[in-house]
């Protein structure tokens, strides 16, 4: 029984992107929240190889420590907060987001001999079958400039989920390369293909601060490799560097040609507001309403600044700044309806729930960010894992200085996913190699 049960946690931690699109697609929370409930009752229970184990687990506690912090910020914003500026219990969405990932990867490590990588396969399909839904005037209006969202609930929450799965097509395509003839035969055209339809999704949902991440995590890979190089404590093999050549300029060509063939209001975008020091100073001040989409962030962030300066331990609650805005005499109807929130993930977290519940957070990220050096360093992590990771990682702290991810729907897929892959590897250090049929640990380049 405790076999089966084990199976089924697995599975469902493996099919989790996969409810997530269905839910999403049809506008449906409760089969989220059901999956949910499912899984974590999983891991209260039977579905562990070593039952409890996750008892000896710091990130546990520190995920537990977070949700003691948020329920000690709810009561005390509900006894001192004016009922006038209070936004109730909305600010458990940290929850999830910081939590759920620990659950996912405890149920891909209830099937040891499974790789991780089959969760980024599913991701991938669930993306791939939403998106088939999707009429054909959806895809003729992107190709000729026009800004989508792809049936998602914005472009920017688009734009995000198609840049997290280029990097990752990007970074493992190599590991694709490297497979037994019969399987990359198939597996590369599929890949590529993958690759290219991300990059349009990245480009027709025009949302700079991807961009900017996307650019923000080539820096990092390149001095990651210039360091390690020049240090000699890295070696490259001629195949890694010539497929990794090969890579990058067939993806500079792409971009390169769907720039040039797709309307110019793509890269019309780019520049469709000059900001320099005079003009920041302008946007700063809080009686200057701003409604550009700059000037708007600088001057929320500006004002964000005053009420965390008021409230800075437990924040004021909630997860938008309605209330906040109502009562400010900076704002208006209009610009409230605009803009809900602050545009910065650190920030409107200040807002909400303080700084406890935020350092908090920082050291569940800084936890997970230190044992996946320390799994890397031990050889039970691939180097691509570990370079996709500190890509990945450098990709989503800049994005969520534009806009708070980390508190919607995408992010916590993203969070979900990629928190749980890389984690996983840290949890199966103990188990035996996974079997013949599933992509093996090691890149046979990389050794």
């Amino acid at each position: 029984m405790r076999h089966w049960l084990g199976f089924a946690f697995a599975l469902l931690a493996f099919a989790t992107p996969l409810f997530w699109f269905m839910s999403t697609a049809n506008d449906d929370p409760i089969n989220n929240n059901v999956l949910r409930v499912m899984l974590v009752l999983f891991l209260l229970g039977v579905g562990q190889q070593a039952p409890r184990v996750y008892y000896k687990d710091r990130l546990v506690w520190l995920c537990v420590l977070l949700i003691l912090i948020l329920l000690v910020g709810y009561l005390w914003q509900r006894f001192s907060i004016p009922e006038d500026l209070f936004s109730g219990s909305k600010a458990r969405v940290y929850i999830p987001t910081f939590c759920f990932f620990v659950v996912v990867a405890y149920g891909m490590n209830a099937a040891p001999r499974v790789s991780p990588f089959l969760l980024l396969i599913t991701t991938g399909l669930g993306l791939l079958i939403h998106l088939l839904f999707l009429p054909t005037d959806t895809w003729l209006s992107g190709w000729q400039g026009n800004r989508l969202d792809f049936g998602l609930r914005n472009a920017q929450h688009a734009a995000v989920i198609f840049a997290t799965a280029l990097l990752a097509g990007t970074f493992f395509l190599p590991r694709a390369l490297s497979l037994p003839l019969k399987i990359r035969v198939s597996a590369v055209p599929l890949l590529v293909g993958f690759i290219l339809l991300m990059l349009f999704g990245v480009i027709a949902t025009q949302t700079r601060a991807v961009w900017l991440g996307l650019l923000f995590s080539a820096i990092v890979l390149l001095l990651f490799h210039g360091t390690a190089l020049l240090t000699g404590r890295y070696s490259l093999r001629w195949g890694t560097i010539t497929k990794t050549a090969v890579i990058g300029i067939g993806i500079t060509l792409a971009i390169s040609s769907m720039l040039y063939f797709m309307d110019s209001n793509v890269t019309r975008r780019l520049s469709d507001e000059k900001i320099d020091v005079a003009t920041i100073k302008e946007m700063a001040q809080p009686e200057t309403l701003q409604y550009s989409s700059i000037g708007a962030r600088i001057g929320l962030w500006s004002s964000a600044q005053e009420w965390i300066a008021e409230r800075p331990v437990f924040g004021w609650g909630g997860r938008d700044i309605f209330k906040l805005q109502k009562h400010s005499l900076y704002f208006n109807e209009e610009y409230m309806k605009l803009l809900g929130h602050v545009h910065n993930s650190y920030l409107q977290t200040l807002v909400n729930v303080g700084a406890v519940a935020l350092i908090c957070m920082i050291a569940i990220a800084f936890l997970i960010g230190w044992r996946v050096v320390m799994t890397w360093r031990e050889g039970q992590m691939p180097t691509d894992v570990f370079l996709f990771s500190c890509a990945f990682f450098s990709f989503w702290v800049t994005v969520n200085m534009f806009e708070p991810y980390i508190m919607n729907a995408a992010g916590f897929l993203i969070n979900a996913v990629i928190g749980s892959f890389v984690y996983s590897w840290h949890l199966r250090r103990q188990h035996s190699p996974l079997c013949p049929l599933s992509f093996s640990h090691t890149h046979p380049e990389q050794e």
